[in-house]
């Protein structure tokens, strides 16, 4: 495996190639490459979810491998990785039952290493291959889910491109919500400079301590964790600001759907997924029985992520977090009909009620993200799947003492 400076000069490089890339082959591209020089493997595949398929969309190897083929997910380690959320490590292929013996047997492949590109909701696997038995070491594989995450964000920042460029194409026709949210892109592409300026900076800081030939390891992997936190909150911008585009373009299929079994499904995940000091907090979310509306099922999803999510993210200073989400007896007539009005409430950080009518605002924030990291589109986007339903959405809030926020949803009758 190549030393952790030059590791760390082939991280900065494939930043910087993926900031430039204008197309998705040379995303694939860029990061094959970064897999073979960064880790010193045989081989490299770029794997896509496609149609319910493994698409192995691109390569750099020694030897041709799969490129071009379609497998299905559970027939092969891409699929594996992806339907899992994590990386696997293969020492030897032939000994393992994920692996497809007969598919690698004309290959050099001997060992592997496969890792999501994207944590949560994988749209692909990063794949490292070797031609002799090898069981890829916690760095080897620290650097393959770091590339596999920098892939993400180029795929994403591509998506945001062509979605900026259809929008202005279409702005004769745009909605008052729309206006907002191309508001709301700009607004986005400021705050990106931002960290993009960090990751250049320490980039060109790196490049000098290599420059002068000190041992600067310890400086250099503290250039490089700023890199990686700085890219992080990029991808998580982008992220963010593509879910909220997507709500906007979506036309609704309501359909009677229980809230109270999707909002288990997000809390038990909320909790699983909880990392680092918060990973050994008291967080309780407490969920009513047989909480039902007429609502499109993909964006009631969606809205209760953003809704429980906000609840364990503001809860964060409180040793013992508790979140209830229920029904209350505010009954009202909408334009399609009843209304049941849902509430979710914790005892965080809560907000002083005079900023209660910001907090839905794209963009708007009330702490900074020392305090609570965020872009401030989730509740945007909660605000504007109600209103797509025909409702309401409100919020009361204490300053440290906790939140409530109201929305109301089509009755199931």
């Amino acid at each position: 495996m190549p030393s952790t400076m030059t590791s760390a000069c082939a991280l900065v490089d494939t930043v910087e190639r993926l900031s430039s890339a204008r197309t998705l082959a040379q995303v694939t591209q860029v990061v094959t490459e970064a897999v073979r020089t960064t880790l010193g493997c045989d081989g490299a595949t770029f794997v896509l979810r496609e149609d319910g398929n493994c698409h192995y969309a691109d390569e750099d190897a020694v030897s041709p491998l799969w490129k071009g083929s379609r497998f299905p997910p559970g027939s092969c380690v891409s699929g594996w990785a992806m339907g899992h959320r994590q990386t696997v490590v293969i020492p030897d292929i032939y000994v393992d039952d994920r692996v497809p013996h007969d598919a690698y047997r004309p290959t050099f492949v001997k060992s592997l290493a496969m890792a999501p590109i994207r944590d949560t909701d994988p749209i692909g696997a990063l794949g490292a291959y070797w031609g002799s038995g090898h069981a890829a070491d916690a760095e080897e594989v620290r650097l393959l889910q770091v590339i596999a995450n920098s892939a993400a964000v180029a795929i994403e920042n591509l998506e945001l491109r062509g979605a900026i460029e259809r929008r202005s194409a279409e702005r004769d026709s745009l909605s008052e919500r729309a206006d907002e949210l191309e508001a709301a892109i700009h607004t986005l592409a400021h705050d990106l400079r931002s960290p993009l300026g960090a990751m250049l900076g320490y980039a060109e800081l790196l490049e000098d301590a290599v420059d002068d030939g000190r041992e600067e390891s310890e400086k250099a992997r503290v250039f490089a964790r700023t890199i990686g936190t700085s890219g992080r909150r990029m991808a998580e911008q982008i992220d963010t600001m593509l879910a909220l585009y997507r709500i906007t373009q979506r036309v609704i299929e309501p359909s009677y759907v229980d809230l109270s079994a999707v909002a288990r499904r997000v809390a038990n995940d909320l909790v699983a997924h909880r990392t680092g000091p918060a990973a050994t907090r008291d967080v309780d979310i407490d969920v009513q029985d047989d909480l039902i509306a007429v609502v499109d099922p993909v964006l009631a999803g969606l809205m209760l992520e953003n809704l429980l999510g906000n609840a364990v993210k503001y809860t964060g200073n409180k040793a013992q977090a508790r979140i209830w989400l229920g029904s209350v007896d505010l009954p009202h007539i909408g334009p399609s009909g009843p209304f049941t009005t849902f509430v979710v409430r914790d005892n965080g950080d809560g907000f002083s009620p005079e900023d209660a009518d910001r907090l839905f605002r794209p963009m708007s924030r009330l702490h900074s993200a020392d305090e609570f990291p965020g872009t401030g589109l989730g509740l945007a986007s909660v605000a504007r799947i109600v209103e797509m339903h025909g409702g309401q959405v409100r919020a009361e809030g204490e300053k440290s003492v906790g939140a409530s926020f109201y929305f109301s949803l089509p009755t199931a009758v």
